[in-house]
């Protein structure tokens, strides 16, 4: 089972009333629960995901408020694009997902992991605007490039080492 942490911007945004928010568990998923803010990068509201476990991390911008739009699919849709631009194989993307695939809302509490994300969002918000906005970035490379950067609350490993190692076989 995994949880999507969501702070009260996500919950806003999506309509994610108290009522449907679970309480905070320990995930026995592979690569733990996973946090979720909203932040305005180039004018464009932007969704960064980053995994409790590992701080494997992506965005996805462009988020609009639209009925039908529904977070956990953006999500996993997300998270499988990453995996699979990663060169991870089917069997280990289901291991990350998760071998049910359900998925919780919760509360963003977790103060050491709200500091991991607010580090992780500026320095792809510096990233994206010294390449020029999303119009001019290549957006795939700079996540790739958070993802291999050494993490001091992880024991200065990198996010994709880690999440490698959690989904092997």
């Amino acid at each position: 089972m995994l949880q999507l942490h969501c702070t009260q911007k996500v919950r806003e945004q999506f309509g994610i009333r108290a009522d449907r928010l679970a309480e905070s568990k320990t995930s026995n998923a592979a690569l733990g629960n996973w946090y979720v803010n909203l932040l305005t990068i180039d004018r464009r509201k932007t969704l960064i995901f980053m995994s409790e476990r590992t701080l494997l991390s992506f965005l996805l911008f462009g988020v609009k408020k639209r009925s039908g739009v529904v977070l956990a699919e953006l999500f996993v849709n997300g998270l499988v694009q990453l995996l699979e631009l990663e060169d991870f194989t089917d069997p280990a993307i289901h291991r990350a997902i998760g071998a049910g695939g359900q998925l919780q809302y919760s509360k963003a509490g977790n103060r050491k992991a709200l500091g991991n994300l607010n580090d992780l969002q500026q320095l792809y918000t510096l990233a994206i605007l010294e390449e020029g906005g999303f119009s001019h970035c290549n957006l795939l490379e700079i996540i790739r490039r958070m993802n291999r950067m050494p993490q001091r609350n992880i024991g200065w490993a990198y996010s994709i080492e880690l999440t490698r190692d959690a989904i092997a076989t």
